[in-house]
């Protein structure tokens, strides 16, 4: 069998792309004979393979135009199978397709996305799992979600959790923590929290416990919260000067994947107070790399 894999969404900094990463790191081990989609721009971001074909795929799912692009590739490249790792399906398909959701955030959440590219977003939503022949998600709660929210037909949906990449390991080398302390301007204690900005996150909560905490206490370490500075960023530094913590809640931006794993182990402790999570990857990074969660 010949598969084709949409890895347009490999460069992507959050869970689709962590599961792209990964699934493509697999795959390549496993000699599995494969059609690799992806954009010009991520194919040295592609693991070597002898048995993967790069397609260059640089066209918006979003559009009419892009998905009969992504169609007619699809159809020249004579695979028997495609797997889009999320709802940004080329439908229709001229073969059979798989498709993964890791969330339906934009359902339950609507200020995530604004109101057009959100009616955009729901209408790709439902054409991909309509189309696809079987569905995987990555949780039983988001299994249930996809029923009662989104209208998903469940017969056709598989659990398969995610798995935590091999390299999140205790990282005790004193060198290599120091250098990702000074790497990030990250104190010698810290609780450490790391995702997007964005309500269901709910750290106007955390940030709150924290004060409360820190009132109580006296001695805490400081709150990092790591991540793009975008979405609700400007919200959450401003809950933290009602708060009066301003210098004990930092933010570092983005910390790149290679470094995660000495900073969940040089974290007191890793924190995730979400709302809602279509699975949650971090906290078993964290508990991977021997951090305390509290979650």
């Amino acid at each position: 069998m010949r598969i084709g894999f949409d890895a347009r969404a490999v460069l992507l900094r959050g869970g689709i792309g962590t599961y792209s990463r990964n699934l493509l790191r697999q795959f390549a081990g496993a000699g599995i004979d494969m059609v690799v989609f992806c954009e010009d721009r991520a194919k040295s971001s592609i693991p070597a393979a002898d048995s993967f074909t790069l397609v260059s795929a640089n066209m918006d799912l979003l559009t009419p135009t892009g998905r009969r692009a992504f169609s007619a590739l699809v159809k020249e490249s004579k695979i028997d199978l495609l797997h889009v790792p999320s709802p940004f399906a080329p439908t229709p398909t001229p073969v059979p397709l798989v498709s993964t959701i890791h969330d339906i955030a934009a359902f339950l959440y609507p200020s995530v996305l604004p109101p057009m590219l959100r009616l955009r977003y729901k209408r790709q939503f439902r054409r991909a799992v309509e189309e696809s022949r079987r569905v995987i998600t990555v949780s039983q709660i988001l299994y249930s979600a996809l029923g009662v929210y989104a209208g998903v037909d469940q017969t056709k949906v598989r659990v398969i959790h995610n798995g935590v990449s091999e390299r999140f390991e205790p990282q005790t080398d004193p060198k290599t923590l120091l250098a990702v302390r000074n790497r990030h301007s990250l104190p010698e204690r810290y609780g450490f929290w790391a995702g997007d900005f964005r309500p269901e996150k709910n750290l106007p909560f955390l940030i709150q416990a924290w004060a409360r905490l820190r009132a109580r206490l006296g001695d805490l370490p400081a709150l990092v919260l790591a991540g793009e500075k975008r979405g609700d960023y400007r919200k959450i530094k401003g809950e933290v000067r009602r708060q009066g913590l301003e210098g004990s809640v930092l933010f570092p931006g983005f910390i790149p994947d290679d470094d995660l794993p000495a900073v969940y182990s040089a974290a007191t402790v890793f924190v995730f107070p979400s709302l809602y999570e279509g699975f949650g990857l971090p906290p078993l990074e964290a508990m991977a790399c021997g951090t305390p969660c509290v979650v």
